[in-house]
């Protein structure tokens, strides 16, 4: 039996999340924001029309995003003809507005596309690919599924993963972590395991036993650092445009310009830099169709990217000042995150013009300052999602 065949019939015997409305809740608060997912992965694009959930599970993340995409077209996915069946039952339980389209189907199929529709704005995928011994067919298979404009949501496993650790430890107890054998000794083991991280890792004693037979016991695990997560994507056309936690860690930086020796990193090579040193147990990742480095906002090959604002912040400046020097004030409730900065008074102006039209050519690059202290500036805010890269096409002339 092979590896993709094991982990199908743990997934039909264990339906993940279980099949009760309240996990199917608490799971629907996995998905990061959409105001997020579109601002860096769909810069000026409208919200998406088609939706794509890839390992759909019981239907948690399709239902979450239902909730926020009331009229999107939602199909949503699952190898587990079980899983979809609880998923179905689910949505004439609780009642979902406009259906969401839930199907059969195999992530590796190469004839994915044609099965759902294809064309979609956004393709979400949490915590599946980390359970496949090859997620590159499925991630090729991803691009096949997408629009040009685009997006591909990912969860997958980090380094830092608790179960990089557990399972050995496990083993070493002479449990079997291929598959759920003793569902009480393993609670037995994990309590133990519990009492001795004191919560550091979560509480696994008391998960439910789709998740243990899913997350804790199964026949493969990737719990890869970013840097191999992201080799991968680029092998198969993706770019790295955003994460979660690089606008989080980036900003711990800031105090003290400890962030200096980072630039000018371009977005995915900043995001693995940080992973090395704080390696993240569970990414989540955004990606766009786009060559290596074609995101970074000083590329290589020196030709200017145009930015565009992302909608993620509010920026407060004093209504008057005779100082040659602008506090501007930085805040974005998706993320949870806020700072001051102080600009000259022609960034400032710069700035104000940039934020209402929403866009920044690449001469407004070259107005914006020649000095590697405002070039840092514009760095430093793409890392934190203030302005994120644009689509810079075909070669142009000046």
């Amino acid at each position: 039996m092979t590896t993709a065949e094991q982990t199908r019939q743990i997934y039909e015997r264990h339906p993940y999340p279980a099949a009760n409305l309240a996990e199917i809740a608490r799971k629907g608060r996995a998905i990061p924001p959409l105001k997020w997912l579109q601002a860096i992965g769909r810069p000026g694009q409208p919200r998406p029309e088609r939706v794509l959930v890839a390992g759909c599970g019981t239907g948690a993340e399709a239902f979450a995003l239902r909730r926020r995409l009331p009229k999107a077209e939602i199909v949503a996915v699952d190898f587990s003809p079980r899983s979809i069946a609880l998923a179905r039952r689910l949505q004439r339980t609780i009642g979902v507005g406009e259906p969401i389209t839930f199907l059969v189907a195999d992530l590796t199929d190469p004839d994915l596309a044609w099965q759902t529709g294809g064309d979609f704005d956004l393709i979400t995928c949490h915590g599946v690919l980390s359970y496949l011994p090859d997620p590159q067919p499925v991630l090729t298979g991803f691009a096949a599924c997408l629009r040009p404009s685009g997006a591909l949501y990912l969860g997958v496993n980090g380094e830092a993963h608790p179960a990089t650790r557990l399972r050995p430890w496990l083993a070493s107890f002479g449990f079997a972590t291929d598959a759920l054998h003793d569902e009480r000794r393993l609670r037995e083991l994990l309590g133990l395991w519990d009492s001795l991280h004191d919560g550091e890792s979560g509480e696994f004693a008391g998960k439910s036993t789709s998740y243990l037979a899913g997350d804790v016991c199964g026949p493969h695990f990737n719990n890869w650092p970013l840097r191999r997560w992201r080799a991968v994507a680029n092998r198969c056309g993706w770019e790295l445009a955003g994460t979660t936690l690089l606008p989080l860690a980036l900003r711990l930086t800031m105090d003290g310009e400890h962030h200096r020796p980072l630039f000018p990193a371009g977005l995915g090579e900043l995001a693995e830099r940080i992973d090395l040193i704080r390696p993240a147990s569970f990414h989540k990742l955004l990606l766009r169709r786009a060559a290596p480095g074609a995101l970074d906002l000083f590329p290589a090959d020196g030709r200017a990217v145009p930015l565009r604002w992302s909608g993620l912040y509010s920026v407060h400046f004093p209504r008057t000042t005779d100082s040659q020097k602008v506090p501007a004030t930085f805040h974005c409730p998706t993320l949870s995150l806020h700072f001051a900065w102080s600009l000259t008074r022609r960034q400032a102006d710069g700035l104000r013009t940039f934020i209402e039209t929403g866009t920044a050519s690449p001469n407004w690059l070259r107005h914006w300052g020649p000095s590697e202290a405002a070039r840092r500036l514009l760095w430093l805010w793409a890392g934190l999602g203030v302005v994120t890269p644009g689509d810079r096409g075909p070669a142009a002339t000046d």
